[in-house]
């Protein structure tokens, strides 16, 4: 979330893709001579023109795609937080999509985002940019879609084929009908959520079965509460007093219950625990096993956010969510 105190300048994550590429190399990878050969390509990306950086991220991404493949084969299993890069991403979840979708495979290689901004920092664009995927991508603010299809039909690697950027604001009532209307398919291979306000209650209502969902939850919350604000098709935090800033979303147990009810599963969080990943239960059923929400439990970040947070918002009008996941 943007009041994280622990986030970073957007800029920063592609100034280090060098370095964060090749860590997810750690551990079983250190002896395969494939990214050995990668790093030399990789190491002179810091500092770089954004023209370099995406020709030679271009091609260490393909030989990460392919060292992570024979890893497969060999029967090993990496830990998402081994995987982790950010090339588009705030943070870490390029590296985490790009290896769920290297063990599983694409289907549709249809990728959705719910805000996107300008697609210049968000979930979608490394696959646009660096794996040619088709991509739907929404905001609710036509300046940032403005700024996203000038940057998207200026790039290289989509100007051919820009995905659709459309500035919309979405409800639970009317979510189902703009994507339908923006052409996205019944089934998908992923979305990402994070508009800071009723993601849980659009979730619940959306009818789209994307393969991979990655969205924000609030991690002020205690991690063994499952609860949302309540819904109001209007609602915007930005219009909040200060000390109620982080009184929106929901909390990670709110999602599991209703990403059990959907048919989906938690596998992993990024470092600072405030993006979920959860997989549809027919995907990488034995590779990747459900955690629980308790998992969010010794982040460092989240108990930060919960110090600093939770006492003021605990006594807010938060909705429960029941196990069953009925919204």
């Amino acid at each position: 979330m943007t009041d994280d105190p622990s986030s970073t300048p957007a800029a920063a994550p592609r100034v280090g893709l060098g370095r964060q590429l090749l860590d997810t190399a750690r551990g079983h990878l250190r002896g395969v001579p494939l990214l050995r050969s990668m790093k030399r390509r990789l190491v002179g990306l810091a500092g770089a023109p954004e023209e370099a950086i995406y020709r030679q991220s271009d091609v260490a991404q393909k030989n990460l795609v392919a060292a992570w493949k024979q890893l497969q084969v060999s029967g090993v299993i990496l830990p998402l937080d081994q995987v982790g890069f950010s090339r588009f991403s705030e943070f870490e979840e390029d590296g985490h999509l790009l290896y769920l979708l290297t063990l599983a495979g694409a289907t549709s290689r249809i990728v959705v985002e719910i805000s996107s901004q300008d697609g210049r920092v968000c979930m979608a664009t490394n696959l646009l940019v660096h794996h040619r995927w088709r991509g739907f991508l929404f905001d609710g603010d036509p300046v940032f879609v403005a700024e996203g299809r000038r940057f998207f039909a200026s790039h290289p690697a989509t100007r051919s084929a820009p995905p659709v950027m459309r500035a919309e604001w979405f409800t639970r009532d009317n979510v189902n009908d703009v994507l339908a209307a923006a052409g996205v398919p019944g089934e998908i291979d992923v979305l990402s959520l994070d508009i800071d306000g009723n993601d849980l209650y659009l979730w619940s209502a959306m009818k789209t079965r994307p393969r991979i969902l990655i969205c924000e939850f609030n991690n002020a919350v205690p991690s063994n509460l499952a609860v949302t604000i309540p819904y109001r098709p209007g609602f915007s935090f930005t219009a909040l007093p200060a000390d109620q800033a982080m009184f929106r979303s929901a909390s990670l147990a709110a999602f599991v219950a209703v990403g059990r009810r959907k048919g989906y599963r938690l596998v992993g969080m990024n470092a600072l625990g405030f993006n979920a990943i959860f997989l549809r239960d027919d995907v990488l059923e034995a590779e990747m096993p459900e955690i629980p929400a308790s998992a969010l439990d010794g982040n460092p970040a989240a108990e930060e956010m919960h110090r600093r947070w939770w006492p003021r918002l605990s006594q807010l009008g938060w909705i429960e969510v029941p196990p069953d996941g009925k919204l």
